[in-house]
């Protein structure tokens, strides 16, 4: 090939680029000018998302919205009164808890025991140091950090499309996000897609989108749950980035070490699951990836996510075998149909949720004592490099990373690997 053609080639090529960055480039600003605009009466809107009166007869205590009208039940004064004492108490530990900036000795024992779903918009930002996380990154990085993120992602994010396609199927079923391009999708919207510039190693990665609404659902102001994100993601205590990097490493990890911990502390369930080829990939991909968001009751994934953010990561691993443990007899009865079956309807099964807790707290223990509640260490670890992210948190020791290769979907985030998808 001549210089001519060679040079005709190279023109046409970077052509076709530009334009693509362009069509990229004008997509975005679109989508972002939807979520800005907010709902509109020209909307394609379907007859389930419009909101009407009897919608409030099927909504449960967490604004869930059913198919059928809930029973009104009878109030029980002496459990009424009950809660407004439990609610008193916390209230006075967690006004201590804001104005000395201490953790509270007794925060432990409340947290098993349950924390009043009225104050956990206020005791979960002091778990996941929202306050701390922010004055930190704004004192490294500059002041209004999540408003330039905002601004950033809409010159320049590649994850835009999938989140918007995302945040229309998170929660659909719930009254904060049922509204398309409502006030909370606007802010679930937001907080991801600013998220995918302040953490470039992740960008974004189907997962987030559900672990975002929970915290907006009680964190209600819409940078708080930038934050909280952060913390989840970037923190010492969670360690949840690499469940969302590419290839999702950890997700990998927690699953082989499920494999080895099954194994020890439950064989009778290992074996026949086992026999049965029944792999932890097709039931514990999302209890990992979500701390078990949407695969069981809200109520009880509420008093894990109590848990998970005073304790940690080892909650995760104690948890799913505190699962198996607690259903021992039915699941070494059953066949694979019948197990597959148990494990999509966990979630709307009427659970003994103290039973429950309590057997998580003694298969922490339990792994506790064999050392075997935290994952192993990764076996490839390279530094982060500066540009990676910008996150910064207090007193946490070095973010490590593994070798950069992003998966591309739909325009850009990170995707769950095929053999997944059906577990979700």
């Amino acid at each position: 090939m001549d210089s001519a053609l060679l040079a005709r080639a190279n023109f046409d090529s970077s052509s076709y680029d530009a334009e693509k960055e362009r069509e990229k480039a004008e997509e975005r600003e679109r989508i972002f000018e939807r979520y800005t605009q907010g709902r509109s009466r020209t909307d394609d809107i379907e007859p389930w998302e419009e909101p009407n009166f009897s919608h409030y007869m099927k909504k449960d205590h967490y604004g869930f919205i059913h198919e059928k009208p809930i029973p009104m039940e009878p109030v029980d004064k002496k459990s009424l009164e009950k809660k407004q004492i439990k609610e008193k108490k916390w209230l006075r530990m967690v006004k201590h808890w804001q104005e000395t900036n201490r953790m509270p000795e007794d925060l432990k024992s409340r947290i098993w025991k349950g924390c009043p779903d009225s104050l956990r918009g206020q005791v979960w930002p002091l778990m996941l140091r929202i306050r701390e996380i922010k004055q930190s990154n704004e004192k490294q990085h500059g002041p209004n950090m999540y408003e330039r993120m905002k601004e950033k992602a809409r010159r320049k994010s590649p994850d835009i499309r999938q989140i918007d396609l995302d945040v229309h199927r998170t929660y659909r079923n719930h009254e904060m996000f049922q509204l398309k391009y409502g006030v909370m999708q606007q802010k679930l919207f937001y907080v991801l897609a600013a998220y995918s510039m302040f953490n470039k190693e992740v960008g974004y990665c189907q997962g987030m989108a559900n672990v975002v609404a929970l915290m907006l659902m009680y964190l209600h102001e819409e940078e708080d749950a930038f934050w909280a994100l952060t913390s989840l993601l970037r923190g010492e205590r969670y360690q949840m980035n690499d469940f969302f990097t590419p290839r999702l490493p950890k997700l990998f990890r927690c699953l082989d070490h499920h494999m080895v911990l099954r194994k020890k502390f439950i064989p009778s369930v290992h074996k026949h699951l086992k026999k049965l080829q029944y792999e932890p990939t097709l039931y514990a991909t999302k209890w990992f990836l979500q701390c078990f968001l949407d695969k069981l009751p809200f109520s009880l994934a509420l008093r894990v996510w109590d848990i998970f953010l005073l304790e940690g990561e080892e909650i995760e691993t104690a948890m799913a075998i505190a699962i198996l443990r607690t259903f021992k007899k039915t699941l070494i009865k059953s066949t694979d149909e019948q197990l597959n079956d148990f494990m999509c309807r966990l979630a709307e099964s009427q659970l003994d949720e103290e039973k429950i807790i309590d057997n998580l707290s003694e298969v922490l223990l339990d792994l506790r004592r064999q050392r075997m509640s935290h994952l192993p260490k990764p076996t490839i670890i390279e530094e982060i490099k500066p540009s990676e992210s910008l996150s910064t948190l207090p007193s946490n020791k070095k973010v490590k990373k593994k070798k950069k290769n992003r998966d591309m979907n739909n325009g850009g985030g990170n995707t769950l690997p095929s053999m997944h998808m059906t577990s979700l």
